[in-house]
């Protein structure tokens, strides 16, 4: 560890001691530079299975519940919780190399990442600014259509995110007061595009950080968040994790006790022993290569073959490649879409390889056999449409197996068809991204968000080619 970073770890320790009363000494990780991943989390010492690792007092968390109290003038409810944490780091943003200044939460802010510019909203949102680096807009503009819409979304997110505060800083201007940046303290708002970007480092830390945590009495209230201290060094486990997350009041389901914030415990595997120096991981969920690209700025490995092969899984969205079926589809492209928007089955459309099987989801095979069925019937085929369209449902619904033997033939040879513009367009892709070389003076994650990139095109055609490979042996989907 730098001696930056282990001053600014022992700083942390001393803040969770003295401030919080947390039991520092019994702490059995500490972070290390891991070759190739950045910062991570080893193990001090031998961990026998299911010990605990450390548990975080909640005064000392970053969420809703934390952060109102700071800011009494603004009304509950008028920002949300990602909004106001990430309010919170962009008015105490640590300037430079420096320490955070921020009373409440300087220790922990100082520990937190100061760059993302390796992250692919970093990259859209310069480009909606206009000042782009020329070596990012080439990756920006080689990752697949799937992946661009989902980056599209992310940034619509961040954008509502960054109004909603600057709209509250306009209204509340003892807000900018209590800031620990001078610049800001005698600013009049945050509209500019210098504030703008630090408010999308403070808004990445949050949305590439936080984990879930009762702060809201309904589970599926996009409040229940938190940032943590010391957990946000573990890095991402592909499939394997050895440290989880535990709240006394979530492990059988039961309603958090809101009136009390509870501590944030973490554990060891139960069935495996962590040697001393070995890194522990944090499974950040079941996600798509697509999710952890544009969510978190990186993909999971993926070795030649081995999605083809099935001894690791793969997705593909569809949706650009769906959509464009739909524009041919003629005069029955709107009772089209409107049928599969009424019916609930519009978008997420994926191919999906796993160890056991290579194939269209249901939602996409429901959205051809539609297509297939209606396309080019006329305007004034009402009767026609409307028969198809209820032959449809009656699959959907399971009432029936099939809209027609003749409905069957068509929808699997537009999939085959479809994976076969997948499949060339990635190798594309791949061949375009590999004649490209890093300029030597680029930041080091140049070439390896290269290779990120590279990744799920890969991931594209192998997941077409299983699929091929399926419907040439007359697999039933």
């Amino acid at each position: 560890m730098a001696d930056l970073d282990k001053q600014r770890w022992e700083r942390l320790l001393k803040w969770l001691s003295q401030k919080h009363g947390m039991d520092t000494d019994s702490l059995r990780v500490e972070p290390k530079e891991i070759p190739g991943a950045g910062r991570g989390l080893v193990a001090t010492e031998t961990i026998p299975p299911s010990a605990m690792l450390f548990k975080v007092p909640a005064a000392a968390l970053m969420n809703v519940k934390t952060m109102s109290p700071l800011y009494p003038n603004i009304r509950p409810g008028k920002l949300s919780g990602i909004q106001l944490v990430s309010m919170h780091l962009l008015l105490h943003k640590p300037a430079g190399d420096n320490d955070s200044l921020d009373d409440a939460f300087g220790p922990y802010m100082s520990t937190l990442p100061r760059d993302f510019s390796s992250h692919p909203l970093s990259w859209f949102v310069r480009r909606q600014l206009g000042t782009e680096d020329p070596r990012t807009s080439y990756l920006l503009d080689h990752i697949p259509p799937g992946t661009w819409q989902s980056v599209i979304k992310l940034s619509e997110r961040f954008w509502k995110d960054w109004e909603a505060v600057a709209d509250v800083v306009k209204d509340s201007p003892s807000v900018l007061a209590r800031s620990t940046r001078q610049e800001l303290r005698a600013a009049k708002g945050i509209e500019t595009e210098r504030l703008l970007l630090d408010y999308l480092w403070a808004w990445l830390n949050v949305n590439t950080r936080c984990i879930f945590y009762r702060t809201r009495h309904r589970r599926s209230d996009p409040d229940n968040f938190t940032l943590c201290p010391i957990l946000d060094f573990a890095n991402h486990g592909v499939g394997r994790t050895q440290i989880f997350p535990v709240i006394n009041s979530e492990a059988w389901g039961a309603p958090a006790p809101l009136a009390k914030a509870e501590p944030y415990a973490f554990f060891g595997s139960s069935d495996q022993t962590v040697a001393k120096g070995e890194e522990l991981l944090l499974k950040y969920g079941s996600h798509s290569n697509n999710f952890l690209f544009t969510e978190y700025g990186f993909v999971n490995a993926l070795s030649e073959g081995s999605v083809l092969n099935g001894d690791q899984s793969g997705e593909v969205d569809v949706q650009d490649l769906v959509e464009e079926l739909l524009e041919k589809a003629g005069p029955a492209k709107d009772a089209i879409k409107k049928t599969l928007e009424c019916s609930q089955y519009w978008g997420e459309w994926t191919l999906d390889r796993s160890s056991t099987s290579a194939a269209p989801s249901w939602r996409l095979i429901a959205a051809l056999r539609l297509i297939c069925a209606l396309e080019g019937l006329s305007e004034n085929a009402t009767l026609g449409q409307d028969m198809a369209i209820q032959s449809w449902k009656d699959v959907t619904n399971g009432i029936r197996n099939q809209i027609s033997p003749e409905n069957e033939t068509k929808w699997r040879g537009t999939l085959t068809r479809m994976c076969e513009v997948l499949r060339d367009r990635a190798r594309e892709n791949v061949v375009a991204l590999g004649t490209v070389q890093s300029p030597q003076d680029g930041p080091g994650w140049l070439h390896w968000m290269q290779d990120n990139v590279r990744t799920l095109w890969r991931e594209q055609s192998e997941v077409a080619k299983a699929v091929l490979a399926g419907l040439h042996a007359g697999e039933e989907f």
